[in-house]
């Protein structure tokens, strides 16, 4: 093995071990509280090699929201994939583990927990620098579905999937006064949109 390919391994490591370390860290006491020197300490890595790796601390808790978006939309096309031929279960499923998932998250829940107390930065990046997250989602999906329903409007598609990830996120952000309703509605909204233009080229 190459210097180089030993090089790009070292790094896939510390990035990997620090998004462990910096998540457990997250979780146990608020992000407000984690110190990127902590972090490195743990890692077993200068300070110096996590700033070159992620930036900074914001840099961390970006690859952090944007790893567990990664997570979430993984379990999204397991559910797709599996339903190919239902199109309406398929986005059933996906939406109902979509927000069963998300109050599960560990993450998300430290996250909105710490907002509910007023001392949480990493807020913005779910909210109002929360691009990246909206990106990779809709850019996901929209690929998924022209792939595999190739019939579909693509201008819809784009548009339509930008509003459902939005809706996604405003929700699990504000819940509503019945949340247990709401993943039923959110896939009401998404088989409105695109309902008659699901099928497959072989069905």
């Amino acid at each position: 093995m190459s210097d180089g390919e030993h090089a790009s391994e070292f790094r896939e490591w510390v990035r990997e071990r620090t998004l462990v370390v910096a998540h457990e860290q997250l979780v146990a006491k608020g992000w407000d509280r984690v110190r990127v020197g902590e972090i490195a300490a743990e890692v077993g890595v200068s300070r110096p090699t996590l700033y070159a790796e992620f930036g900074n601390k914001e840099g961390i808790a970006e690859a952090l929201v944007l790893a567990e978006t990664d997570r979430f939309l993984l379990g999204i096309q397991q559910r797709l994939e599996r339903n190919l031929a239902d199109p309406q279960k398929a986005i059933r499923l996906a939406t109902r583990y979509t927000f069963a998932e998300a109050d599960k998250s560990a993450l998300l829940r430290a996250i909105l927990t710490a907002s509910d107390e007023g001392n949480d930065t990493m807020l913005p990046l779910l909210t109002t620098r929360s691009e990246p997250i909206f990106h990779s989602a809709t850019q996901f999906l929209i690929a998924w579905f022209a792939e595999h329903y190739p019939g579909i409007n693509k201008a819809q598609l784009v548009d339509g999937v930008d509003a459902l990830v939005r809706l996604v996120v405003s929700n699990l952000m504000f819940p509503g006064p019945r949340p247990q309703q709401t993943p039923n509605r959110v896939a009401n909204v998404a088989l409105a949109l695109f309902g008659n233009q699901l099928s497959r080229p072989d069905g």
